[in-house]
């Protein structure tokens, strides 16, 4: 019976000659009610017509198999004419950005590749064959272009998979074998992280020329309709572009498609975890200008952030490519944070130096003096106690002069006196000794007749009387006046020494201070122009850039 369903052309005239032959068997064979006996012969019929469907669908598309495949040979261009080329469409679908690897200047992308052409030996009337309307060749069973990734970098050159090709009755084959591509593309770090790179895939047929493949881009060349977002990569275009090329060995051209990626870094990870943390690194720089140089830290700070900043640029050497064509712009930045970092450190020993120098061990020179104690804290607006200067008065100012104040104005009153003293104290020692040496004594001094003195305003003043000529009486003074006269010589000597030690107190201790305000004045300094040339570099890099934000 099922050799008869299989053997008619018409399908309505076997099934319903099949289904009552089997009615009338059945019904000769068994007696049922007739209810019964009606149900279990439609489900069976049912059954029946199920199975011969199947029974033909196969019988169709075995008979097409055999058809297609008889005289066909897989290594003949499917051209009727063999002058013609073969057209070869091509679709790349990006599925996925895998991966950009800087340092080897790698992408990895997973892409499908879509290949169209038209095999007329491959063609069939569907009303002849079940409605078939296409069929399935595994890889290599019937023709394929030679098209193959020009700039792979693959240990198999060739990374897609073999999948089957689609075969519909006018001739037309489909096939889109998936894969994993590692592509070369040379990376472009100038603007690096603010960089748009542009890679590109590559397909040619590896031995067909132009007048044998013609290889054209397909409808919507570049899919990016499946593409899953990058989170380091933004792809705002994609492109395609054919060419043919022309080589030495031979005349004619051999075309090739050019897929192009434009992308575009995402910058929020490299902002937050390296630009940023810099940016508050160096800035910490500027804190070191204000910590004073007694409190201890100051060279510390400066040491941990120039160690800091030469963490993170280690890190972006190593992101980086081993090339010498360009810097990378974060190279730039990091570099510029660490000559400001290092600068800072030098100009931080250099003010602790200045303030830890004394008159025993340096001298504060004539332009240093000028520009430290008097010009420069002008302009930076730092008043010094007890030192008022204004524009009129900076050129009426000496190198070697020195600010009024309250304790050298002590000095010189001391000195005053101290000379008004001293002529006095020649005076009466004159004519002490004339006096001991008219007496011939030997066991102590002793004033002339008729002297007075007496301590005034500070001073040992001396009152002679109108005879200058010494008495040799002895008994002139009595003991009491010449005790009291030798105590006032030993009260001057005495004076006259701790005068000495505090006029050289007192110098050393300004020339000190004035060291500790030049160190002041240097870290003040240093404050401003490192401040300006921080925000500067940070503005002038960011601002060259590109774009900020992708």
């Amino acid at each position: 019976m099922f050799t008869l369903c299989l053997g008619h052309k018409n399908d309505r005239t076997i099934l319903q000659n099949c289904l009552s032959h089997f009615y009338d068997t059945f019904c000769g064979l068994y007696v049922m009610p007739t209810f019964v006996l009606r149900s279990f012969v439609e489900a069976a019929l049912l059954l029946l017509a199920f199975l011969c469907t199947c029974a033909r669908g196969s019988y169709h598309e075995r008979r097409l198999y055999e058809d297609l495949m008889r005289d066909y040979n897989n290594l003949e261009r499917p051209v009727a004419n063999h002058s013609h080329p073969v057209t070869v469409y091509l679709k790349v679908s990006l599925q996925q950005l895998i991966d950009v690897d800087e340092k080897n200047q790698i992408v990895y992308v997973n892409a499908w590749l879509d290949y169209s052409w038209n095999d007329y030996k491959l063609r069939w009337d569907k009303d002849e064959y079940g409605n078939i309307t296409d069929v399935r060749f595994p890889a290599g069973k019937i023709w394929k272009p030679d098209v193959l990734l020009y700039n792979s970098v693959d240990a198999n050159f060739d990374s897609t998979y073999p999948t089957n090709m689609v075969v519909y009755h006018t001739g037309d084959v489909s096939w889109i074998p998936p894969g994993i591509f590692k592509i070369s593309c040379k990376i472009d770090i100038k603007w690096f992280p603010f960089d748009e790179q542009r890679c590109f895939f590559k397909f040619g047929s590896w031995t067909y020329d132009g007048f044998k493949l013609d290889l054209q881009p397909a409808k919507g060349g570049f899919d990016i309709s499946e593409y899953l977002p990058n989170g380091e990569w933004a792809l705002p275009m994609t492109t395609v572009s054919r060419s043919e090329k022309f080589y030495d060995c031979c005349p004619e051209p051999y075309p090739d498609l050019t897929f192009y990626l434009h992308m575009r870094r995402r910058t929020l990870y490299y902002g937050f975890n390296l630009i940023m943390p810099c940016i508050l690194t160096t800035t910490m720089t500027l804190l070191g200008f204000t910590l004073p140089p007694d409190a201890g830290e100051k060279i510390t700070l400066q040491i941990t952030v120039l160690l800091s900043i030469c963490f993170f640029l280690s890190i972006v050497s190593e992101m980086s490519p081993p090339t010498s064509e360009a810097v990378p712009l974060l190279g730039i930045f990091f570099s510029c944070c660490m000559i400001v970092v290092t600068a800072s450190t030098v100009f931080t020993v250099y003010v602790l130096n200045l303030h830890y120098r004394t008159p025993e061990t340096h001298e504060m020179g004539t332009t240093t003096r000028t520009l430290l104690l008097y010009w420069v804290p002008y302009f930076l607006k730092m008043e010094r106690p007890g030192v008022h200067l204004t524009w009129e008065s900076l050129p009426s100012l000496l190198p070697c002069s020195k600010p009024k104040r309250h304790s050298e104005s002590l000095i010189r009153n001391i000195k005053e006196a101290e000379n008004g003293s001293r002529a006095s104290s020649l005076e009466v020692e004159h004519h002490m000794h004339k006096y001991i040496t008219a007496t011939g004594l030997s066991n102590g001094i002793y004033p002339p007749h008729g002297v007075k003195t007496v301590l005034s305003n500070g001073g040992l003043l001396h009152h002679a009387s109108s005879d200058h000529t010494p008495s040799p009486q002895k008994g002139d003074l009595d003991a009491a006046q010449q005790a009291h006269l030798l105590l006032l010589q030993r009260i001057y000597q005495e004076l006259k020494s701790i005068t000495k030690r505090m006029i050289e107190a007192e110098r050393e201790g300004d020339q000190s201070n004035n060291w500790k305000f030049a160190a002041m004045v240097v870290d003040r300094l240093c404050l401003y122009v490192f401040t300006v040339f921080i925000i500067a570099s940070v503005l002038g890099i960011l601002l060259s850039a590109p774009y900020i934000i992708a």
